[in-house]
């Protein structure tokens, strides 16, 4: 029966019809009942307050009849001796110094009133108001409820007795009292009885009456869009079958991989645009397959100017970020972050969270350098090969700066104390030099030579005059400033560069260095002993050429050594105030 193509288009509209017409029904259904439920609710609050006020209005009306009765000189004479005379209509003795008025019930409110003389206690009177049937005609008459509604008290659980069908104060719900459905609102316990609730109902079935009447009226209209919708159906399949078959033998031969076939264009609607759309795809796909090869040409020479940038520099964080955004472009992404072994982290490009995430590894065969994230709505095979092949050159790149940095760490320090050697100290010295002369900026420099080193290396061993010269070194890492320079200046001598200090500064870095390194207990074998070291400071003048600068601290040094060793000396002249 649904073979044709034009019975299942009609069948397929009727259902998407269908579906939003049932959700149409049962939600302005749905609403109405709210509507009608809400209505009821606003009734019944105006009643629970009528009610509750009315109630309030008895309770204290008892109250004031005890506090009447309170006042008067027989009750309290009464209370005080523990007897009574004639006592009025509804007032009984509860005991020797205790009234209660009002009528005792199986469920009362009561309130109690303190009889006083002067500032003493004689007794007390309780105020009872039975919560009664008599109670609840009074509060249906004086309160004004609407036809059908009532007043019920509601007792709360308690051990002795089943819960009933709780109430929520202040929230409208639906309950069922004998057989009956009702829409019910409750306040919350009763201050003087806060085992009850006050609760106004109000009967469910004519509410049920009003929505369900209107829901015939709303399905009445829903069947007749329903009719209508099912002939414009019928139309449309007749007139988008004759479209289809039109359309249908040029659609194969086009699939079939004959892209010089065009299909005739009749008309302006939606199935001329089609056949447009057909025409247009054969020419976009010869277009696309040039594109494509040109695409690939562009990759490969892309890749090639890559690989020479990234051979082309050592420095890390330029790697890294030329790494991140050649990724961005070979893989046609919109953005990446680099996440480096070190913490280093380089954003390029729109990081979208609704995007697929790849993970590249950085890594040679011996190091890791961190990790390539690409964000990109999706990535091909050809451009995540292509991209690979980008990252392990980025990652050679790195090693071979990773290499190219330790060969340079290692010409200008000292193998053993990780200090600057003498050649890359020369070098800093002559440079600061320049600048303290054109900027006219102080400049020290310290040199100091561990006392008695070679007898206490020919004592214990070379391994611990190793570890003295490391310990000294460790010294002046953790007493000076990064801008300073420190370097083993040969053998157990060092020399220490402080751009910006004058010679009062410097003779105070080094007696902080002379002090640190003589509290020192260095390791001998077995037991332990200390080194000392002394130091000789220079100043800077304008003239002086970094040799003589040094060769003044050099003199202030022998002459700390001549003095007793363990002390810092400063130059008294420089080699320029003596040309």
């Amino acid at each position: 029966m649904l073979g044709s193509f034009k019975h299942k288009l009609a069948v397929y509209f009727l259902l998407l019809a269908v579906a939003p017409l049932t959700a149409a029904f049962w939600g302005f259904g749905t609403v109405t009942k709210h509507a009608e439920e809400r209505r009821a609710d606003s009734r019944l609050e105006a009643e629970l307050r009528a009610v509750f006020a009315s109630y309030e209005r008895q309770a204290n009306h008892v109250e004031a009849l005890a506090r009447n009765l309170a006042g008067r000189r027989d009750v309290q004479r009464g209370l005080r001796l523990g007897s009574f005379g004639r006592l009025p209509r509804d007032v009984a003795v509860l005991g020797p110094h205790r009234l209660v008025v009002g009528l005792r019930g199986t469920i009362e409110s009561t309130q109690t009133v303190r009889v006083k003389a002067g500032r003493r206690v004689i007794g007390s009177i309780l105020a009872v108001l039975p919560l009664d049937r008599s109670l609840l005609r009074h509060l249906h008459s004086e309160s004004g409820l609407a036809r059908g509604d009532r007043i019920v008290f509601v007792p709360r659980s308690k051990p002795d007795r089943p819960a009933p069908q709780p109430v929520a104060s202040g929230r409208p719900l639906a309950v069922s009292v004998a057989g009956t459905r009702y829409r019910a609102l409750a306040t919350r316990p009763l201050g003087e009885q806060p085992d009850v609730q006050i609760a106004v109902l109000a009967p469910a079935e004519p509410i049920e009456a009003e929505v369900a009447a209107t829901r015939r009226h709303l399905l009445y209209v829903l069947l007749g869009a329903l009719l209508v919708l099912a002939a414009i159906a019928a139309a449309e399949a007749r007139s988008v079958m004759r479209s289809v078959r039109e359309l249908a033998s040029t659609a194969d031969a086009i699939g079939r991989g004959r892209l010089d076939r065009r299909v005739p264009v009749r008309g302006r609607d939606e199935f001329a645009d089609l056949a447009g759309s057909f025409n247009s795809m054969a020419d976009q796909l010869r277009t696309r397959l040039v594109e494509l090869e040109l695409q690939r040409t562009r990759l490969r020479e892309s890749l090639s100017r890559t690989g020479e940038l990234l051979t082309a520099t050592h420095d890390v964080d330029q790697l890294l970020t030329l790494i991140a955004s050649a990724a961005v472009e070979a893989a046609d992404a919109e953005g990446a972050v680099l996440l480096g072994e070190d913490g280093a982290v380089v954003e390029v490009g729109t990081l979208a969270d609704d995007a697929k995430t790849f993970e590249l590894p950085i890594a040679t065969s011996d190091s890791r350098f961190g990790i390539l994230i690409l964000y990109a709505a999706e990535l091909d095979e050809d451009n995540l090969l292509a991209t690979r092949a980008l990252v392990a050159q980025g990652a050679n790149a790195l090693e071979n700066a990773k290499l190219h940095e330790a060969a340079a760490r290692q010409a200008r320090s000292d193998g053993l104390t990780g200090l600057a050697n003498r050649r890359h100290c020369e070098e800093h010295l002559l440079a600061e030099v320049t600048r303290s002369e054109r900027y006219e900026t102080p400049l020290a420099v310290v040199l100091s030579d561990i006392d008695e080193f070679k007898a206490a290396n020919d004592t214990y061993g070379h391994a611990f005059g190793d570890l003295v010269l490391q310990r000294f070194a460790d010294v002046l890492r953790e007493t000076l400033r990064d801008i300073d320079v420190s370097s083993r200046w040969g053998g157990e001598e060092f020399l220490v560069v402080l751009p910006g200090t004058t010679l009062e500064g410097a003779v105070e870095a080094a007696e902080r260095i002379r002090t640190a390194f003589a509290a020192l207990e260095l390791a001998a074998g077995d037991a332990t002993t200390r080194m000392t070291a002394s130091f000789g400071v220079a100043s800077f003048v304008a003239g002086v050429d970094p040799l003589q600068l040094v060769r003044a601290a050099d003199e202030a040094l022998y002459e700390a050594k001549r003095r007793g060793k363990n002390r810092v000396r400063a130059a008294v002249e420089t080699v320029a105030a003596e040309r």
